[in-house]
């Protein structure tokens, strides 16, 4: 039996797992955007097979469906998010994240949501998964294990 990887996706990966890239253009963006919509796609499935244990903050139900909505518009990909997250996710409200995510704040400057996700992933011992930079950045600094969605290799 194979053991299960503890790991926070932030709401970047959990989108774009779940949404293909919308650019008409077959550029180099679009090359770009299909490689990271792989990426987060092997990701959620990984979390399916119990590979990896999703550990994440209650507000990821908030961010993903709202932003799923205001990208694809549609009622139909808003149910697939918020379906993928109640059946694989392991939730963590924000008055038990509450002290850690004060203290990443103050330590980091980040934002309000990114905060509740870094402090879910200290709490957890779990590594951060993302494709935001900046929070990347603010986990390294906060001694939180971190990826880069972007800098990760593709899997085989």
């Amino acid at each position: 039996m194979t053991s299960s990887t503890d790991v926070v996706l932030d709401t970047s990966v959990i989108v774009k797992g779940i949404l293909p890239p919308l650019r008409r253009k077959r550029d180099d963006v679009y090359h770009r955007q299909l490689s990271l919509h792989l990426k987060a796609k092997e990701l959620l499935k990984k979390a399916q097979n119990g590979e990896l244990t999703l550990h994440e903050p209650v507000i990821a139900l908030v961010e993903t469906s709202t932003v799923l909505w205001r990208l694809s518009k549609s009622e139909r990909i808003v149910d697939i998010g918020i379906r993928f997250l109640e059946t694989y996710s392991v939730f963590y409200s924000d008055v038990y994240l509450l002290e850690d995510a004060m203290e990443i704040g103050r330590k980091t400057g980040a934002s309000g949501f990114d905060v509740l996700f870094l402090a879910c992933a200290k709490r957890r011992g779990a590594k951060l998964i993302t494709d935001d930079r900046k929070m990347y950045e603010k986990a390294l600094e906060s001694g939180i294990e971190a990826e880069l969605l972007r800098e990760t290799p593709s899997s085989p």
